[in-house]
């Protein structure tokens, strides 16, 4: 094995360690998988060539040396990562949990995993088996390609990988730049299915097995060590700090272009001393360190309510790297090579972690899949009138997102608008008047939106600069309305420091001073139009998941951290502090009518997040149906203005 690739592997999959740690600034640390892909198609399809080529290859042996090579040590972790489940995971967490599963023990995951998160969301962090996708799509490369190298002449098979590495190449940059939607499946976009599908990342598999080819027949020529150290520092420079605001797009190309670099030719490039011997080392461990740091993270991230401590997330690296080295010698090692010392045992052995593989989860799943808390109302998503009213733009005004054909009240906003649907209908005066114009995750802010990740991204910026724009002129032009009550969490708008915005076709860094600008904008074209403008604040809320800490504590389950699910008015007041000035400023300069949610929630010097032991949380700041109930009294003297 070449002491450089092992290298390689070793920074690939500590990027992704630490950038999953989020303890250093290693902000690219995810294209560590990219690098992965460029060093597996290069490994494989030179093994897959060089048996075509002696008249030795078998799918059969191909298929069976890598059972051999993955299976041990993914049984050994789904099954710990299982045991650890039942402490953990509440009952909706079990059911992705157990589709997690399925993915990763049939090879794809990354099927499954698009429907349950995004791999930059927020969600994404709390499900244990979401890092599985990268070695689900791996796999399923690798039923294809033996049988594309096996069919094709030795003659055009550097042409067919070229060919297919460009088509998928072109296919993956349309779909993440054009950010299109099936209207099958509304909840699946087209950078998501670049993201996690074959065809998206083919290329950068196909980049490894194009040098493999090109290595085998000597046409590749060797860069000189100065070129594989220049290429280095490139790698390392996407690593820290990445360049495109989408993935995989730019920095991905990048990435995949210097591992190509680094390896080819040969190896003698790189030192080995103290500092190169250690990541060769852990390229070693690479695989079992891949398969055991996630799980780690995600039950983290589950148990702490959604903020790791930072030091909590540095004690889990060395953790990771010392159970990724007793899986690779105990596990790895032992199934390898014991096959041919103890063929009998070592298949027994084998069969009795597929078997506890399944058998473990099944007491979650006779108890309905889960052995966390009953469902309650901190699993009451709330979406409005309608789901359709706050996921299709092409709605505003439509029949099933209002309570009367002259509806005197317009609810604009986000998914903070459509929390407060079923307190605003027990509103005399305004529930039997109200039209909900809602887009998820789009501020009510006239030619402006937020692109920074995980939320948003710049390819869907455009759609809510025309919503806002459409639900304005709606609002111009319906003559009944009055009133527009305006609600967004405002997070990526006002809170201080450098924001990255979108406006006029261009994303610029701008700061909350651009937010509130545009802000008063909105107000004064409102006004203009002659109607009443009223902003309905967030929900006090102190930076954790409020609504996961009542599912936790009502499920005995292990939780670190606000145990009592429940803040003090400071802690509200410093995480929320840019949002409280901002919506202050604008009420004092402007003349803003604002309804503070805070007054209902907070007094005594703490926030109440419950009422009769039901959650008024669904999270970290979303409202359950109790909660929109809950704030009725500060919501109702609005219904005074509908007699005016």
């Amino acid at each position: 094995m070449r002491t450089d690739i092992q290298f390689l592997r070793g920074i690939a999959v500590m990027s992704v360690v630490l950038y999953h740690a989020r303890v250093l600034a290693l902000n690219g640390g995810f294209l560590g998988v990219d690098v992965f892909f460029v060093i597996s198609g290069f490994l494989i399809t030179s093994n897959i060539l060089k048996d075509l080529e002696n008249d030795h290859f078998s799918f059969r042996g191909f298929y069976v040396r890598r059972a051999k090579r993955l299976l041990p040590a993914a049984y050994s972790t789904l099954i710990v990562t299982t045991l650890a489940a039942y402490a953990f995971l509440t009952q909706d967490e079990w059911r992705d949990y157990l589709f997690q599963l399925l993915g990763t023990v049939t090879f794809s995951a990354n099927l499954f995993l698009p429907f349950q998160t995004g791999y930059f969301e927020s969600a994404a962090d709390g499900k244990p088996l979401l890092h599985t996708w990268s070695l689900s799509l791996e796999e399923q490369y690798y039923l294809v390609i033996p049988l594309l190298l096996w069919i094709t002449s030795p003659r055009a098979r550097g042409w067919v990988l070229a060919f297919i590495a460009t088509a998928s190449l072109v296919l993956c940059y349309a779909f993440v730049t054009a950010h299109f939607t099936y209207w099958r499946l509304p909840a699946i976009d087209s950078s998501t299915f670049a993201f996690y599908t074959l065809p998206g990342r083919a290329w950068e598999l196909l980049v490894g097995s194009l040098l493999a080819w090109l290595s085998r027949h000597k046409l590749m020529p060797a860069p000189a060590p100065l070129v594989k150290y220049v290429a280095l520092v490139i790698l390392a420079f996407c690593l820290v700090q990445p360049l495109d605001n989408l993935h995989p797009r730019g920095d991905a190309t990048l990435a995949v272009l210097a591992t190509a670099i680094l390896i080819a030719g040969r190896g003698d490039w790189l030192p080995v001393n103290a500092w190169t011997g250690g990541l060769i080392k852990v390229g070693d461990w690479s695989y079992s360190l891949y398969l055991v740091h996630w799980p780690l993270f995600a039950f983290a991230h589950i148990s702490h309510l959604g903020t790791v401590p930072m030091l909590v997330g540095a004690m889990l690296v060395p953790l990771a790297i010392l159970l990724a080295y007793l899986q690779f010698q105990f596990v790895e090692q032992r199934f390898r090579y014991g096959w041919h010392a103890r063929p009998e045992r070592t298949i027994q052995w084998l069969a009795a972690a597929s078997l506890m593989v399944f058998l473990f989860p099944l007491p979650a799943m006779l108890q309905g899949k889960a052995l966390g808390p009953e469902r309650d109302d901190t699993d009451n998503y709330v979406l409005g009138m309608d789901k359709r009213c706050g996921q299709q733009d092409d709605l505003i005004g439509a029949a099933i997102c209002m309570t009367s054909p002259e509806p005197r009240f317009a609810l604009w906003g986000d998914s903070y608008a459509m929390h407060l649907v079923p307190g605003l209908l027990k509103i005399s005066g305004i529930g039997d008047s109200l039209v909900q114009i809602t887009k998820a995750s789009c501020a009510p802010i006239l030619g402006l939106a937020a692109i920074e990740p995980p939320y948003f991204r710049e390819s869907w910026a455009p759609s809510c600069l025309k919503f806002n724009a459409e639900a304005l002129q709606y609002i111009r032009n319906t003559s009944s309305i009055r009133y527009v009550l305006l609600s967004s969490p405002f997070a990526a708008y006002f809170r201080p420091g450098e924001l990255p915005l979108y406006h006029d076709g261009q994303t610029w860094n701008g700061d909350r001073s651009d937010a509130i600008a545009r802000m008063r904008k909105t107000i004064e074209a409102i006004r203009q139009a002659g109607k009443q403008p009223i902003l309905i604040t967030p929900p006090p809320k102190a930076g954790f998941d409020i609504g996961e800490c009542w599912r936790r504590r009502n499920g005995g389950l292990l939780t670190f951290g606000h145990q009592e699910c429940t803040f003090s008015i400071s802690e509200y007041h410093a995480y929320e502090r840019g949002i409280i000035d901002a919506i202050a400023e604008i009420e004092a300069h402007d003349g803003l009518e604002v309804v503070w949610l805070d007054r209902a929630f907070c007094r005594a010097g703490r926030c109440q997040t419950s009422e009769g032991g039901r959650a008024l949380y669904r999270d970290n700041g979303h409202l359950t149906a109790q909660g929109a109930a809950f704030i009725v009294p500060i919501l109702s003297p609005l219904a005074d203005k509908a007699s005016q």
